[in-house]
C-alpha cells in the first residue's frame, strides 16, 4: 500500500496513510485475509476523519469521542489501525486505559506491544519502533513505566518512535502513570497525545453521588490527565455505551461524537444468537442452589465432550481444535470453589473410566442421550454416534481440564497451555472483556433478581464473536426468564445502532437517543453511573435496513410497486417537512387491504428485520393510511444510499436524508422523518433508491424502499435533563 493523501475539507490538513498504517494493515491481511483487513480500513477511515473534523470545528472544546463496538466483534483491531492513523499524522503520544483488571490490562499490553512491534529490554535503544510503557506487569516487548523519564522521552521523539502507555484503570497505576507523564510534559516540547480508554464505561464514569462536589478517584485521575495534556483527543470505546450516553451533563468525559465500529465479516452477535431462528438456546429450569454441579450442568458437560471431539474431527489444525466452555452461575468466590471442585472431580472420574474402559458404559450412555438431545439434525448426519466419535469424545476428554477463573484460582490457569480443551468456572473475571477464542459452550443462570442492568448483562455474552465455522455446535444453557432478556437486549441494540445511524447522518442528537424499556425488567445502567427516567414516547420511525440483491426480486418487487403506484389516478402535493412551503412529497390515502395486500406480495424486503410480514400487517391495522412517495415529480425520484459493501453484508447506511443544513437559520427542509401527512395514524413512505459503495460506484439494484412511521405509544429509557 503506498503512502497517499485523503483530500479534506479547509479546516483541516490532509490525512497521511504511512509507514504504521501500512504496516498494521498488512498484519490484519494477514490475520484477517484482505476483505476482513479492507473492512477495518473502511471503518478507520471514516472514523478518524469525523474525529479530525470534530477537534477542528467543535466550538465548545470537547475533544471526547464515544466508539461504539460490539461485544467481542475486533474493536482493538480498529483501534489499532486507528492509532497508527495517529501516529502517521503525528501524534506521537498514546494512552491507553486498558481495563480495571489486570488481565484485561495484560492483554491489551500484549495486543498493542505485538501489533506495534515495540521495543523492550536491552534492544530498546537499538531498534526504530515505538516504546510500549505500562503500569502492569511486564510483558515482551514492554517497559516500566518507571522507565519514562523525559530525558528518554525526548530522545525518543526526535527520533520519532511514538511512545504508547497502557495503564491499570486504578488509582495507584494511574498516579504512577501521571507522575511520569507530568514531568515529560514539563520538560519535553512537540508532545501531540491521545487517550484511548477502552471499557469507557466501566470505572471511568464518576459515580459518587454527590458528582458537583464529589468524585471518584478513577474519574478524578482520568480528568488531571487530560487538563496535564491540555484537553487531548479522548476516545472512550465500549460495546455497551448506555452510561456514556446518559451521563450527567457536568461530567467532564461526556462525549461530543458518537461513531460505530462495525463488526467483521462473520460477526455472530445478538441478532444471530437471540433474535435468529436457531437451535443455539436451551432452556434449563433454573437450579436452587449454585454450589453443586445440578442434572443440567451434567447434561453441558457431556455436550462439550461430544462438541469439542466434532470440532477436532473437523479440525485441519490442531489449532482448530481447541474449544472452551463458560460456568457462570454466581459471583461469590465460595460457589466458584464449589463448582470448581464438583466439576473437577466429575471430570476425573470420568477420564479415569474410559482410561481403564471401568463404567465406560454409563457414560457412554450419558453422551448418547446429550448428543440424541442437543446435536442437530445436520450435524448427526454427518457426524453419527458410533464407534469413530466415541473414540474422538475419549481423547477429548483426556485433554479436557478445568479452570477457577478468580484470584485464588491462580494455579488452575497453568491448564490453559497444557489442555486443548478448557472449562472455565468463575463470575466477575467471565465478563467484560475477556475473550474466548474457541467457546463453544455456555453455562449461564446468573441474574439480578430485581432486573440487573442492560450493559452489565450484555458484556457477560462472552459467546458473542467469529463463530460462524463451528456455530452449529455453539450451544447456551439458560433459563427462559434469562432467554427472554438476551432478547430483549438484542432488539435494544438493534435500535441503538439504528439511531447511531441517525446521529451519524445528523438526523438526531446524542441527547434525544432513547433506550426501550418495554418487556424487560433491566435497566440501562446503575444509577449511580447515570442519570435517566422512563417517559412515554410517540412519534417512532422504523425504517429498511437491507437492500434486495437478487435481481428476479428486485425486478418482480419493483414491478408490483409501480403498478400500485400507478393504480392510483391523482396523488396530492404535500409540503411536510418543508419551512418555505415548497413541495416535498405526494401522497395517498390508501386502505388497509390495498396495504396489506402488498406487504404480503412483496419478497425479501418485508421479510427481514426490522419488518417481518407478520407484526406489520397486524401494526397496519383496519384504518387508512398515507402512503407518501418521497419525490415531488418522476424527473427527480432516485436517491443515492451507501451501504457497507456489495456482498452478503448489504445493509443500507441510513434510508433517512436530513435537513439540507444544519443552520437552523437557513434550514428549508427539516429532513425525511417529519415529512409526516398525519401523525396520529400510521404512515408508510416509499423511497426510490439507488444503492452503492459511493455516488460513483451505484450498483445497479435500483429499488423501492420502505419506512414507517409508528404513533403508538412505547416506553422509553431518556436521559433525564429536565425536558421531558
Amino acid at each position: 500500500m503506498e503512502q497517499y493523501i485523503i483530500n479534506r475539507d479547509k479546516w483541516a490538513s490532509s490525512i497521511v496513510e504511512g509507514k504504521y498504517f501500512y504496516r498494521i494493515h498488512q498484519k490484519h491481511v494477514e490475520a484477517y485475509g484482505e476483505k476482513g483487513a479492507n473492512n477495518i480500513v473502511q471503518n478507520v477511515r471514516a472514523t478518524y476523519y469525523k474525529l479530525m473534523q470534530q477537534l477542528y470545528t467543535d466550538q465548545d472544546e470537547n475533544h471526547n469521542s464515544l466508539l461504539v463496538g460490539k461485544v467481542q466483534s475486533g474493536k482493538t483491531s480498529n483501534l489499532e489501525l486507528l492509532t497508527a492513523l495517529a501516529f502517521d499524522n503525528g501524534y506521537n503520544f498514546l494512552i491507553i486505559f486498558g481495563g480495571y483488571d489486570k488481565e484485561l490490562l495484560r492483554q491489551s499490553t500484549e495486543r498493542f506491544g505485538s501489533t506495534f512491534e515495540t521495543a523492550g529490554g536491552e534492544d530498546v535503544l537499538d531498534s526504530e519502533n515505538p516504546v510500549l510503557f505500562t503500569t502492569n506487569e511486564l510483558t515482551k516487548g514492554s517497559l516500566s513505566i518507571n522507565s519514562l523519564d523525559p530525558e528518554f522521552a525526548k530522545q525518543l521523539l526526535e527520533e520519532e518512535r511514538p511512545i504508547i502507555i497502557t495503564c491499570l484503570k486504578r488509582p495507584p497505576a494511574m498516579k504512577a502513570a501521571l507522575r511520569a507523564i507530568s514531568m515529560v510534559q514539563e520538560s519535553v516540547s512537540g508532545i501531540v497525545p491521545f487517550i484511548i480508554d477502552d471499557e469507557g464505561d466501566q470505572a471511568s464514569l464518576n459515580t459518587a453521588k454527590d458528582k458537583a462536589r464529589n468524585s471518584t478517584p478513577t474519574y478524578k485521575n482520568i480528568v488531571k490527565l487530560k487538563q496535564e495534556l491540555q484537553n487531548p483527543l479522548y476516545l472512550s470505546v465500549t460495546a455497551t455505551p448506555q452510561a456514556n450516553i446518559f451521563q450527567e451533563d457536568i461530567s467532564a468525559l461526556n462525549p461530543a461524537s458518537i461513531h460505530t465500529v462495525q463488526p467483521g465479516l462473520g460477526y455472530d452477535g445478538a441478532s444471530i444468537y437471540h433474535l435468529s431462528e436457531n437451535q443455539i438456546v436451551e432452556t434449563i429450569q433454573e437450579e436452587e442452589s449454585p454450589l453443586c454441579v445440578s442434572e443440567s450442568l451434567k447434561e453441558a458437560i457431556y455436550y462439550f465432550f461430544i462438541a469439542s471431539a466434532i470440532k477436532r474431527m473437523r479440525a485441519t489444525s490442531k489449532k482448530e481444535m481447541r474449544s472452551d466452555m463458560i460456568i457462570h452461575v454466581d459471583r461469590t468466590v465460595v460457589a466458584h470453589n464449589s463448582i470448581y471442585s464438583s466439576t473437577h472431580d466429575m471430570l476425573e472420574e470420568i477420564k479415569q473410566a474410559f482410561a481403564n474402559e471401568d463404567s465406560i458404559d454409563f457414560y457412554v450412555n450419558k453422551l448418547k442421550k446429550s448428543y440424541d438431545k442437543f446435536i442437530v439434525e445436520e450435524v448427526k448426519c454427518l457426524y453419527p454416534f458410533n464407534n469413530v466419535l466415541i473414540k474422538e469424545i475419549s481423547k477429548a476428554i483426556q485433554s479436557t481440564g478445568a479452570i477457577l477463573q478468580n484470584g485464588i484460582g491462580k494455579h488452575t490457569k497453568e491448564k490453559e497451555l497444557t489442555k486443548l480443551h478448557k472449562i472455565y468456572i468463575g463470575g466477575d473475571l467471565l465478563q467484560r472483556g475477556l475473550t474466548f477464542s474457541n467457546l463453544v459452550v455456555s453455562y449461564f443462570t446468573r441474574f439480578a433478581k430485581s432486573g440487573g442492568n442492560m450493559d452489565t448483562t450484555l458484556q457477560r455474552a462472552r459467546w458473542f464473536g467469529y463463530r460462524s465455522k463451528y456455530l452449529d455446535l455453539c450451544k447456551i444453557f439458560t433459563t427462559n426468564d434469562i432467554a427472554k432478556e438476551f432478547t430483549v437486549l438484542a432488539e435494544v441494540e438493534d435500535d441503538l445502532w439504528e439511531q447511531f445511524d441517525d446521529l451519524e447522518n445528523g438526523n438526531l442528537e446524542i441527547k434525544d437517543i432513547i433506550i426501550q424499556a418495554e418487556n424487560t425488567k433491566q435497566k440501562p445502567t446503575a444509577k449511580n453511573k447515570a442519570k435517566f427516567k422512563k417517559v412515554t414516547f410517540k412519534n417512532r420511525w422504523i425504517k429498511q435496513k437491507f437492500i434486495v440483491i437478487n435481481d428476479d426480486e428486485i425486478s418482480a418487487n419493483n414491478a408490483r410497486i409501480q403498478e400500485l403506484i400507478s393504480s392510483i389516478p391523482s396523488w396530492t402535493p404535500t409540503t411536510a417537512g418543508s419551512t418555505n412551503e415548497t413541495q416535498t412529497a405526494k401522497y395517498a390515502v390508501f386502505t388497509a387491504e390495498q396495504l396489506i395486500a402488498l406487504i404480503q406480495s412483496i419478497d425479501t424486503a418485508f421479510d427481514r428485520e426490522p419488518f417481518y410480514k407478520r407484526p406489520l400487517v397486524e401494526l397496519v391495522g383496519s384504518s387508512d393510511i398515507p402512503v407518501i412517495l418521497m419525490w415531488s415529480d418522476d424527473n427527480n425520484k432516485m436517491r443515492y444510499r451507501s451501504i457497507y459493501n456489495d456482498d452478503a453484508h448489504d445493509r443500507i447506511k441510513a434510508l433517512h436524508q436530513g435537513a439540507n443544513t444544519t443552520d437552523i437559520e437557513r434550514r428549508t427542509y427539516l429532513g425525511d422523518q417529519k415529512v409526516i401527512v398525519d401523525p396520529e395514524k400510521v404512515n408508510i413512505q416509499i423511497h426510490y433508491v439507488s444503492p452503492g459503495l459511493s455516488k460513483t460506484m451505484r450498483l445497479g439494484k435500483d429499488q423501492y424502499m420502505f419506512a414507517i412511521y409508528i404513533p403508538k405509544n412505547k416506553i422509553y429509557f431518556v436521559k433525564d435533563d429536565d425536558r421531558y
